[in-house]
């Protein structure tokens, strides 16, 4: 890996060398994380698609893998797709010690592949045939989820029948599958994620785009049902492909919620595109319905080192330099007056008063979060930046409750 190019993400996963784009079955399974991706081996720009592989102990800390899925080896258009680790053998396919890890890709019709060796090489089921079919004319992005109060598996589709929406499919055992209900929304375009996610003590599901538009309802293992008219988004800079965070995708067997998007905007001599950095959602409630809010993953602490901090502070009028490096991690709360964190002297972030804060530094990639307000960017920081140095400026008498800077290892 060139880690010296400009702007390559150090705390954010972006393949040795080629293209990617969207994450593909993402899953867990015995004490490692799966990060399949769309990848173009070797281009520099969109091409024929394999998946690409990366696998960790932490979510933080990734190595690139062989390729997953191979369009010499493995039969269909080999485009995004989801991924779910099959514990209960339901599909039959269990030989050695290893439990089924089964994925879905294709367009204009679902092939399944899986794995008997924990995720690094799968075989075509049933010669790669079709063993779904969406309607209307183009179809891809299929994602499978558990459904546990009937016991069966729940796939979602888009598809262009009649408009955009996506087709729901159900299946004892990954291998027969029944379409069942479409959801129908002009707004909702390519790369569904389906979600369980806990509300109040109830389990509600949450379904989203490409783009991280999302509504929230109910799923009866057949239908999925909301009151919601129009979506929300999760990020506040929501774009299209190739913008800073699209194609977003939970993680399967998994406790909690973690999501990781394709940022399409950064680029090298070697490599096009990364990842988002790893965030766990929750649902909360807000005066106005639940909405989804997200926090970089806990195991964000393992990379910290060399942390300052500035409790109950006091500055004067101008520039402070807190510190600095192009790996960090800022959190500030209870500013007396608004003011900058300005970073490596060439990208500003406004912080409100009495806001909370937090701030993730990359080389060519900021993650910000704040209350419900999270923004997923890349920034061309290495090619722009005026040096490491991170900084608070304010235009008068500035109090703060708390000021934390963490270095982060990359």
């Amino acid at each position: 890996m060139t880690a010296a190019e400009p702007n390559r993400g150090l705390i954010h996963f972006s393949p040795r060398s080629g293209w990617m784009n969207d994450p593909n079955g993402l899953l867990h399974y015995r004490g490692t994380y799966h990060f399949y991706f769309q990848h173009a081996p070797g281009s520099l720009v969109w091409d024929t698609m394999h998946w690409g592989h990366a696998t960790s102990p932490d979510l933080v800390r990734w190595t690139e893998q062989p390729i997953a899925l191979d369009p010499a080896i493995h039969p269909g258009d080999l485009w995004s797709g989801g991924g779910v680790v099959d514990l209960r053998n339901t599909s039959g396919l269990k030989s050695g010690d290893h439990d089924p890890i089964v994925v879905f890709s294709g367009t204009q019709g679902v092939r399944m592949f899986y794995s008997l060796d924990g995720g690094f090489t799968f075989t075509p089921y049933d010669g790669g045939r079709v063993i779904a079919q969406p309607s209307g004319r183009e179809s891809r992005d299929p994602k499978v989820v558990w459904h546990e109060p009937t016991g069966q598996w729940a796939m979602v589709v888009w598809s262009d029948a009649d408009g955009n929406g996506v087709d729901f499919f159900v299946s004892p055992d990954l291998l027969q599958w029944e379409r069942t209900s479409r959801y129908a929304a002009g707004w909702f375009f390519e790369c569904p994620d389906f979600t369980p996610m806990d509300l109040d003590g109830e389990t509600v599901w949450v379904l989203r785009d490409a783009r991280g538009s999302y509504v929230v309802g109910a799923f009866d293992g057949r239908t999925f049902t909301t009151a919601w008219t129009s979506p929300q988004t999760i990020t506040t800079n929501p774009g299209a492909a190739g913008s800073d965070y699209y194609a977003a995708q939970s993680f399967d067997n998994v406790d909690r919620t973690v999501t990781m998007a394709w940022q399409g905007g950064n680029h090298g001599a070697t490599w096009t595109g990364n990842a988002s950095f790893p965030v766990e959602q929750e649902l909360v409630g807000t005066p106005d319905g639940p909405r989804v809010l997200s926090r970089p993953v806990d195991e964000i602490r393992t990379l910290r080192h060399d942390t300052q901090s500035w409790p109950e502070a006091t500055f004067s009028a101008g520039t402070h330099v807190l510190g600095e490096g192009c790996t960090a991690e800022l959190e500030i709360a209870g500013a007396s007056r608004a003011c900058t964190l300005r970073i490596r002297g060439c990208f500003d972030v406004p912080v409100a008063p009495d806001e909370t804060l937090r701030l993730l530094v990359d080389r060519g990639q900021l993650a910000v979060f704040s209350g419900l307000d999270y923004r997923c960017l890349n920034v061309d920081l290495d090619r722009r930046a005026a040096g490491d140095e991170i900084a608070l400026v304010t235009d008068g008498p500035l109090r703060v409750s708390s000021l934390v800077l963490h270095q982060l290892r990359p």
